[in-house]
């Protein structure tokens, strides 16, 4: 009897398998954030500021080229978006050159872009740039914590 029930629990796990009731791979902390840099690129090219502001923790930061001043906190980062994707209806974005790190459950993603935006007049400007974006666990969830963007120096 105890070998029927081994053989009946080895088919129903691997009848789970195969249908997909349970996942066969987890997502790691790097993959995490790839999946979240992903939701904040849709985001940002529907113009989503309250989806893309949820993205990040409560008490974030985030340095931006378009702006002077670090923005502390989720509303700031929203009230951010919004402001660029009502002046900029035009937006693309190109991303090279990631480098990832990972130390246990904190992940730090560099990479390069390119921002194009544009005003509903139809003028169109692309900046080069650079990111950092340091994603973190807080209070159970994966969120940014803190996001520094700059203009890469004009080529000499």
């Amino acid at each position: 009897m105890c070998k029927v029930k081994k053989v009946v629990l080895f088919a129903l796990i691997i009848g789970s398998l195969l249908i997909g009731s349970i996942p066969t791979t987890w997502a790691g902390p790097a993959e995490e954030a790839a999946q979240m840099a992903e939701q904040w690129f849709k985001f940002f090219y529907e113009g989503n500021a309250e989806a893309m502001a949820n993205l990040y923790a409560r008490d974030a930061s985030f340095w931006g080229f378009l702006n002077p001043f670090r923005l502390e906190g989720r509303d700031a980062i929203r009230a951010m978006y919004a402001s660029i994707f009502k002046a900029f209806p035009i937006r693309a974005v190109v991303k090279r050159y990631f480098y990832v790190q990972v130390y246990d459950n904190t992940v730090v993603r560099n990479y390069y872009y390119t921002m194009t935006l544009g005003d509903s007049k139809g003028n169109v400007k692309n900046y080069h740039c650079r990111a950092n974006i340091v994603y973190m666990v807080v209070d159970g969830q994966r969120v940014i914590v803190t996001h520094h963007t700059s203009l890469l120096p004009p080529s000499q």
